[in-house]
């Protein structure tokens, strides 16, 4: 087998037709060329180069070598791109913070589509309250935050920001779940279960109903859209949430959402950030670009 110091030597001197300018370009010496040259000519019993005043040229035999060589290069290159792209999947790390809820109904779909085409990245989630994911995306303990409505934040870049409307969630065989839209007022002869005042959505609720002049006093409040969404499954409740926070059980037909149509305030912000200064390889760049799609998707 060729050496490849040799098969690059060959290479250039065919490409320079001159065993000097082949060593010039290679930072080698002339001689040390030549003599490798000469000795596989020897060993091979063929001349590769024809000698010539001003420098060489190919015989028959160095024609079909060097095509053979350039194959070879050919094949080396795409042979080492895809084990460097094997190296980039099992070093590739992917830290996400958000919110309980869009585990499941947001990212579960962007993850696990992921893992088909890129088995070996390893993806960590965190689940944590929406005033701690700015926080960790800024002090870099996350590559990507995902949440509503997040704060103004210096050295974050955002990445992808759709706006979800709020609605109403029921159970399918509830009376409601047939509407295309509802006003909050078509709502208060069924009881409500509403996140409690910590959760982002839960102030959005409240202007709403001041603005319709409504006073709703809910039979349950929790900071778990979970449970939330597990008693609207169950009795004949209702809740307030976005389409993103139920988008699983939507497209699973356990849950049906209705859109509110009061005033212009019954919407969040989804918004997916970024550190300023993150330098995301072509795995995580995909990613990014494949969970900006599913939240564009959410928010249409």
């Amino acid at each position: 087998m060729l050496h490849s110091r040799l098969i690059r030597y060959i290479d250039e001197v065919a490409r320079a037709g001159s065993i000097r300018q082949a060593a010039e370009r290679l930072n080698v010496a002339s001689t040390a060329i030549n003599r490798q040259i000469i000795a596989f000519e020897e060993e091979l019993g063929l001349p590769l180069f024809e000698r010539l005043p001003r420098g060489v040229r190919l015989t028959t035999t160095g024609e079909i070598l060097v095509e053979h060589i350039r194959n070879t290069m050919k094949d080396h290159g795409r042979a080492m791109l895809r084990i460097a792209d094997v190296k980039t999947l099992r070093r590739t790390r992917i830290s996400i913070a958000t919110l309980e809820a869009l585990t499941a109904d947001v990212l579960a779909h962007v993850v696990s589509d992921f893992q088909q085409t890129y088995p070996l990245t390893k993806i960590i989630v965190r689940a944590m309250p929406a005033d701690s994911i700015v926080a960790a995306v800024a002090g870099g303990d996350a590559d990507f935050g995902l949440g509503f409505d997040f704060p103004t934040e210096t050295g974050l870049t955002i990445h992808a920001q759709v706006s979800c409307r709020v609605g109403i969630v029921v159970r399918p065989t509830h009376p409601l779940a047939g509407r295309a839209s509802l006003r909050l007022s078509e709502c208060l002869d069924y009881p409500f279960v509403l996140p409690t005042e910590d959760v982002t959505l839960r102030p959005l609720f409240d202007r709403i109903a001041r603005k319709a002049r409504l006073s709703i006093e809910p039979l349950m409040e929790t900071n778990s859209i979970d449970l939330l969404k597990r008693n609207v499954m169950l009795t004949d409740t209702i809740t307030v949430l976005t389409r993103a926070d139920v988008e699983l059980e939507r497209l699973r037909g356990t849950l049906a959402f209705i859109p509110l149509r009061d005033a212009d305030v019954g919407a969040q912000t989804l918004t997916i950030v970024h550190r300023d200064s993150a330098r995301f390889d072509a795995v995580t760049q995909h990613f990014s670009k494949k969970l900006a799609e599913l939240a564009q998707k959410i928010g249409e």
